[in-house]
C-alpha cells in the first residue's frame, strides 16, 4: 500500500532518473577503490613477472597500465565535479556513464595486453599468473562496476578477449576455452547481480520517497492535528463565550451541552442541562411536542429552520426565544446531533405587545381606540346569529370650557373619570372606546333598543350628578348620545355616520340628551344630505365647477343713474351641465366651514375675468356686487388675501368697482372684524352694501357705526309692501334712515310694476328683482 502511494507520488521518468543518479554515484565511488586496487595488483603482477625474459617490455606494460589507472582516476574526479554541477540534468547521467565506460575500456585493453607474456618458452608459473590476474580483475570489476553494465562490458571484454586470443595463439586452447567459459559465467553473474542492484536501488529510491512522503504526511498530519486542536479550542471558546445561547441536542431532544449564555439565561448549570429533555424548557402555553420542521430536518428535507418559542426559566420567568435549528451529520448522512442558536427576544416581544396594545388602546383612558372598536364592529357585522346590538356615539358637552379654564391636564382627568363612570354602567361584554378628544363610542352587545335606552339614561344621570373639582373650581358635566341599532345589512361606515348624526342632533337639540337614529328623522336626513354636499362642493372648487350669474340693479330715478350695477350670484354646475341653485349647497357650505372658500373663489374669479376683459379692450366700468359670508368676515387671513388680489388686479382706472355685500347679522356678529375689513378695503376703492337689512337685529345704532355705501332692504318686506301697509311703512322707515345717513338704498324682490311705482314714490334709490331682470350667466 505504501509502495503504491510512493509510486503514485513520483513520476516514472523522475524515478528512473533518480535511480540512474544513484548508480553513477556508486560507480564513481567504487571507481577510486578500483583504481587503488589496480595499482596494488599491478605491483604484485610486476613482482611476479619480474623474471620475465624481456624486462623492457614488462616495464613498458607496467607504465601503460599505470597511466591508464591515473587516467581512470582523473576521469572519476572530473565526472564527480561535472556531475555535481548539473545534478538535475537527465542527459548528464548517460554522458557520465559513457565517459567512464570509455576510460575503463582503455584500462581493460591495457590489462588485456598482458597476453603478450604468453610464450611456449615462458615458465608455467608465469603463464598461470596471467589468467589469475585477469580473472581477479574480472571478479573485482563485478564488485566495482556492479551499478553499470556497459562499464563492466567495456572493461572486462577487451581484457578477457585479448588474453583469450593470446592463449589460442600459443596453443593453449583448453585454457582459452576455460577463460571463455569464465567470461560467460562472469557476464551472467554480473547481469544477475546488476539487476538485483538496480532493483535494490529502485527499492531504496522508493523507500526514500516513501520515507519522504511519510515524513511529509506525518508533518501534514501533525500540522492538521495542531490546526484541529486550535480549531477545537477556538470552537470550544466560541461555543462557551458566545454572547447568545447555544444548545447541542440529540434527535430524541435530549440536551448534550449548553454554553454559558444558555446557562445564565435559564438559570441551570451545565450539569443540570446535560441529559434534560428540551421540551421541559417550554412554557405551559406552548405545545409540548416537536415541530413538523424538526422531523423534516431529521429526514434531510431541510438544511435548517427558524423557530420562535415561549420558554420558562428555572425561576419561572417567561422567556421568548427565537433561533435557528440545524443538523450536524456524519459521513453516512445520519444526524449526529442538532445545534440550536437562540436569541432572547423577551424584551422585544414585550415591547411588541406594548405597541400592539397601544395600537388598539387609548393612552389616556386605557380604553380601546377607534381602530379596535372598528374591528369589533366589523366582526359583529359578519355574525350570522340573530342577536341585537346597539352602537352609541357619545360626546362630552362643554368640554372645551374645562380645557380652556383649567388646562388640558384637568381636561384629561375629567375624560378619565367620565370614561370610568360610563364603563361601570356597561356589561362586561359591552365595548367602550375613546375615539378622539371628548368623543367616545360604545357597542352594547345582545341588547334591545329599549334596554340600551335605559342603560344610557342611567349613564347620563350619573354624569349629571357627577361634580368635577379642580383648583377649588367646581364643574358639572353632561353627555350627548347618538344611538343606532346595528342591522346586518348596514356597513360600518353607515353605522358610524348614523350615530354621529344622531349625536349631532342631540347636541343641536340642547345637549344632555339621547337621540336615536331613525330613517324618518327629518333633521338627520337634512344633515345627512348636507354632509353629502360637502364632497360635491370640494370637488366643484377643485374642478372649477362653480359659475357666476348676474342680476341687474337699476336706479329708480334718472338722478340716481350711474354706471351699470349688478349683483353676482354663485351657482354650481351639475355633472350633466345643469345649474344647481345656491339654496341646495350654500347651507352645507355654511355649516361645514366651506363658505369662505367659495367667497375666495368668487373674488379671485371676478377679478381675473375683469382683468382679462380690460386687457382685451372691453369696457368693464360698473359696480359688481359680491356676497360675503360671516365666516369670511371673521377670518383676518381672508382680508389680507382679498386686499392683495385687488391691488394686483389694478382696476382703479378701469371704472370697475367691487361692492362687497355683507348681511346685517354677519356684520353685527363680527362687528370689530367687519369694521376693520370695510375700512381696509375702502382704502383700495371698494364699496360696501349691508344686505338683507330688516331680517335680523335691525339695529340703527349698529348701522351708524358701519361705513357702508348701500343699504339693501330685505325682500320679505318689499315683495308684498303694496298689499301690506306695515311692510310698506317698514320699507319707508328703512329708506328714510338710510337717506338721513347718506346711504343709497336698494330694494330687493321687486317683481311687478305696482311695487316698482310704490318704491319710486317712497324714494328708494335702486331696485332689484325679477321685474327688473332675472339672473343670467355673467358675461363681461
Amino acid at each position: 500500500m505504501l509502495k503504491t502511494v510512493s509510486q503514485s507520488d513520483v513520476e516514472p521518468g523522475v524515478q528512473q532518473f533518480e535511480i540512474n543518479k544513484m548508480r553513477i554515484g556508486i560507480l564513481l565511488q567504487q571507481g577510486v577503490i578500483a583504481c587503488i586496487t589496480n595499482i596494488v595488483i599491478l605491483l604484485l603482477t610486476l613482482i611476479a613477472l619480474y623474471s620475465y625474459n624481456d624486462l623492457k617490455l614488462l616495464h613498458l606494460w607496467g607504465a601503460t597500465i599505470f597511466l591508464t589507472i591515473v587516467l581512470r582516476l582523473l576521469i572519476v574526479k572530473y565526472l564527480n565535479v561535472y556531475f555535481s554541477q548539473r545534478p538535475d540534468d537527465p542527459s548528464v547521467v548517460s554522458r557520465c556513464e559513457k565517459i567512464y565506460a570509455a576510460g575503463v575500456f582503455l584500462s581493460g585493453l591495457a590489462w588485456g595486453s598482458l597476453g603478450f607474456a604468453f610464450d611456449a618458452e615462458t615458465q608455467f608459473n608465469h603463464q598461470l599468473i596471467i589468467p589469475l590476474v585477469v580473472a581477479g580483475l574480472c571478479s573485482g570489476a563485478i564488485y566495482s562496476m556492479l551499478s553499470s553494465f556497459i562499464s563492466f562490458i567495456s572493461y572486462v571484454y577487451p581484457m578477457l578477449i585479448s588474453v583469450i586470443l593470446a592463449m589460442f595463439y600459443v596453443d593453449l586452447k583448453v585454457e582459452a576455452l576455460t577463460l571463455v567459459t569464465y567470461m560467460i559465467a562472469c557476464t551472467m553473474l554480473f547481469r544477475n547481480l546488476h539487476e538485483r542492484v538496480t532493483e535494490s536501488l529502485r527499492l531504496r529510491q522508493e523507500n526514500r520517497h516513501l520515507v519522504r512522503h511519510l515524513t511529509s504526511v506525518n508533518a501534514s498530519q501533525t500540522k492538521l492535528v495542531e490546526t484541529l486542536q486550535k480549531k477545537e479550542i477556538f470552537l470550544t471558546q466560541t461555543f462557551e463565550n458566545a454572547g447568545f445561547p447555544i444548545f447541542l441536542m440529540t434527535a430524541d431532544m435530549v440536551i448534550l451541552d449548553a454554553n454559558k449564555a444558555g446557562c445564565k439565561l435559564f438559570g441551570y448549570s451545565k450539569t443540570e442541562f446535560k441529559g434534560m429533555n428540551m421540551l421541559l424548557l417550554l412554557h405551559e402555553d406552548e405545545c409540548g411536542e416537536a415541530s413538523r420542521d424538526f422531523y423534516r430536518l431529521i429526514d434531510g428535507d431541510l438544511q435548517q429552520y427558524q423557530i420562535t418559542r415561549k420558554c420558562l426559566s428555572r425561576d419561572k420567568r417567561p422567556l421568548w426565544l427565537t433561533g435557528t435549528v440545524s443538523a450536524v451529520r456524519n459521513t453516512n448522512n445520519k444526524v449526529d446531533y442538532f445545534v440550536i442558536h437562540a436569541q432572547d427576544i423577551t424584551e422585544q416581544k414585550s415591547l411588541s405587545e406594548d405597541l400592539q396594545h397601544l395600537t388598539l388602546h387609548d393612552t389616556l383612558t386605557g380604553l380601546p381606540n377607534r381602530f379596535a372598536i372598528e374591528k369589533h364592529l366589523q366582526l359583529l357585522l359578519q355574525e350570522t346569529n340573530s342577536l341585537n346590538h346597539v352602537f352609541c356615539y357619545i360626546d362630552v358637552d362643554q368640554f372645551k370650557v374645562i380645557n380652556d379654564t383649567c388646562g388640558h391636564k384637568a381636561g384629561d382627568k375629567l375624560l378619565t373619570q367620565i370614561a370610568n363612570i360610563i364603563k361601570c354602567e356597561l356589561q362586561p361584554s359591552d365595548i367602550l372606546a375613546r375615539l378622539s378628544g371628548d368623543e367616545f363610542a360604545a357597542v352594547l352587545i345582545d341588547t334591545t333598543s329599549e334596554q340600551a335606552k335605559e342603560k344610557l339614561n342611567r349613564v347620563m344621570e350619573k354624569i349629571r350628578r357627577f361634580e368635577f373639582i379642580d383648583n377649588d373650581l367646581l364643574f358639572t358635566s353632561s353627555i350627548s348620545v347618538g344611538m343606532v341599532n346595528i342591522r346586518p345589512e348596514s356597513t360600518m361606515t353607515e353605522i358610524f355616520k348614523q350615530a354621529d348624526n344622531a349625536c349631532y342632533a342631540a347636541k343641536e337639540s340642547g345637549r344632555d340628551r339621547l337621540h336615536v337614529f331613525s330613517d324618518s328623522d327629518e333633521e338627520l336626513v337634512q344633515r345627512s344630505g348636507e354632509m353629502r354636499w360637502v364632497s360635491r362642493i370640494q370637488q366643484a372648487l377643485s374642478n372649477n365647477k362653480l359659475v357666476l350669474f348676474s342680476q341687474p340693479i337699476v336706479a329708480t330715478h334718472k338722478k340716481n343713474s350711474t354706471k351699470p350695477h349688478c349683483e353676482l350670484l354663485i351657482r354650481m354646475l351639475d355633472e350633466d351641465g345643469s345649474i344647481i341653485p345656491p339654496g341646495h349647497f350654500l347651507p352645507a357650505a355654511e355649516r361645514y366651514n366651506l363658505a369662505a372658500s367659495i367667497d375666495m373663489w368668487t373674488v379671485s374669479h371676478v377679478l381675473s375675468r375683469l382683468e382679462e376683459a380690460r386687457k382685451a379692450g372691453r369696457d368693464i366700468s360698473g359696480v359688481y356686487g359680491i356676497n360675503l359670508s360671516g365666516q369670511s368676515l371673521g377670518d383676518t387671513r381672508f382680508y389680507d388675501k382679498i386686499i392683495k388680489l385687488i391691488i394686483s388686479a389694478d382696476l382703479v382706472d378701469s371704472g370697475a368697482v367691487i361692492c362687497f355685500e355683507i348681511t346685517e347679522t354677519a356684520a353685527i356678529s363680527n362687528m370689530h372684524s367687519a369694521l376693520y375689513f370695510i375700512n381696509e378695503l375702502r382704502k383700495v376703492g371698494c364699496l360696501f352694501a349691508l344686505d338683507d337689512f330688516g331680517s335680523g337685529l335691525s339695529s340703527f345704532a349698529y348701522l351708524k357705526q358701519l361705513p357702508i355705501d348701500f343699504l339693501k332692504i330685505d325682500g320679505m318686506f318689499v315683495k308684498d309692501c303694496v298689499e301690506n301697509s306695515v311692510n310698506l311703512e317698514i320699507v319707508n322707515s328703512i329708506n328714510g334712515i338710510g337717506q338721513v345717513l347718506g346711504l343709497k338704498t336698494v330694494a330687493e324682490f321687486v317683481e311687478d310694476d305696482v311695487t316698482l311705482i310704490s318704491l319710486q314714490h317712497i324714494g328708494v334709490d335702486f331696485v332689484q328683482g325679477y321685474n327688473i331682470g332675472r339672473p343670467e350667466a355673467w358675461v363681461v
